[in-house]
């Protein structure tokens, strides 16, 4: 083989393999050494390797020793020889010299190929670790090629991603063929090559499509503040805007629910309610809510719980569908959340006007101070219903005593 045909092939194993030059030259590098000691049965001391394309010149440089009389040409050199080199070389001395690797015998250069293609394979798996590794937390495109009980594999162009069963959306159908975004979870080096595991219910995802989809999320100008999901039926984004002018809330709907629509796409029926941040905890708790209306909070600070009153027909929306709606909401809070439409509490609380000594100012009282059920009272103690103006020690026991026995 020709120094011109050499770098046509370097440049061309580069080109298909997406390799530098550099990498590609300590490729040559290792197999030139393995096919060296192949040919002389020991390693090259110093082996160079200069490539200069300008002249199409391959130059391959190893030291020798000078010795007196050479044992092993690979390593040594006679003191005559090293002197038609250099006059002034003397027994000991090392000498560079220029070998021909294209003069190797035909089992050390398919030895020197076979490592330089093992060289390039680990290459190519090293910058692909790189290329995935640095995309951590992106969203990337992909292919279903291949579906098994526990994963599905994903054609991602230069490589496959797996996403696991538990990364998968609860009621999506993945066709053979069929185009998916996922959401790179994680990667990490493995001997085959990178392994890439990918999601579509983290919550990370959803902000990702968010961002793809609503130009003032990437721009910053309107901010997610958090996520919560129960992958494949709900989600809760809070979002707030920076600017005054500009609707959070109407902005990630877009015109007509065009954005919305376009990222519910990609969920395949999971039910994302987009909620406005408020710094007013009973507001927030009220937001979360949504879709449901509710009619009023009352918090109770001390042991982070908030009472929520709705219509009667709110009451099944408010709570969803598994209990999903108020779960969430109550992870987005951080506040435990009890739900009751007005007609429970007209019905638990019903009790309070039937006892002797509690007036209609009593009862305002009581309702005020959040005790609007038996469970509430009995929840508060007789040491909270001493708190509500009216009532003293007795009629506080009375009131706990029989909201005990209807609870029985």
């Amino acid at each position: 083989m020709q120094s011109s045909e050499f770098f046509f092939l370097l440049e061309r194993v580069g080109r298909e393999r997406g390799l530098s030059s550099e990498i590609l030259l300590e490729s040559v590098k290792e197999a030139l050494t393995s096919a060296y000691k192949k040919k002389y049965d020991q390693s090259p001391r110093n082996l160079r390797v200069i490539l200069d394309e300008g002249k199409g010149k391959v130059q391959v440089l190893v030291d020798k020793e000078v010795v007196e009389k050479v044992t092993n040409s690979g390593t040594e050199i006679s003191l005559e020889e090293a002197r038609k080199i250099n006059d002034k070389i003397k027994l000991g001395d090392q000498v560079k010299i220029e070998v021909n690797p294209f003069h190797f015998s035909r089992i050390a250069a398919s030895t020197g190929k076979y490592v330089m293609m093992q060289q390039i394979v680990e290459m190519e798996k090293d910058l692909l670790y790189e290329e995935f590794k640095k995309r951590e937390g992106e969203i990337i495109s992909g292919t279903v090629r291949y579906k098994a009980d526990h994963f599905i594999l994903i054609d991602l162009g230069k490589t496959e991603g797996i996403l696991p069963v538990r990364e998968q959306l609860l009621n999506r159908e993945y066709r053979q063929g069929e185009r998916v975004r996922t959401y790179i979870l994680r990667v990490t080096r493995e001997p085959k090559g990178p392994r890439i595991i990918l999601s579509q219910t983290h919550p990370i995802f959803l902000k990702r499509l968010f961002e793809l989809e609503v130009p003032e999320v990437e721009e910053g100008i309107v901010k997610i503040r958090q996520i919560k999901r129960d992958a494949g039926r709900r989600a809760k984004v809070v979002v707030e805007s920076g600017q005054k002018r500009v609707d959070a809330v109407g902005a990630c709907v877009g015109l007509r629910g065009s954005r919305i629509k376009a990222i519910l796409r990609e969920l395949e029926g999971e039910r994302v309610d987009i909620i406005r941040y408020s710094e007013e905890t009973s507001v927030f708790i009220k937001n979360s809510l949504k879709p449901a209306e509710v009619k009023q909070v009352k918090l109770d600070e001390a042991n982070k719980e908030a009472k929520v009153i709705v219509a009667d027909d709110q009451l099944s929306l408010a709570i969803g569908s598994h209990g999903e709606n108020v779960k969430l909401a109550a992870k987005l809070t951080g506040w435990q959340i009890d739900i009751r439409s007005l007609g429970q509490i007209e019905e638990e609380s019903a009790f309070l006007r039937e006892l002797s000594g509690v007036g209609e100012k009593t009862l305002i009282g009581l309702k005020q101070a959040g005790f609007l059920t038996h469970k509430d009272i009995i929840r508060g103690g007789i040491g909270g219903l001493c708190k509500v103006s009216g009532i003293g020690p007795k009629l506080a026991e009375k009131i706990f005593n029989r909201a005990k026995e209807i609870s029985q």
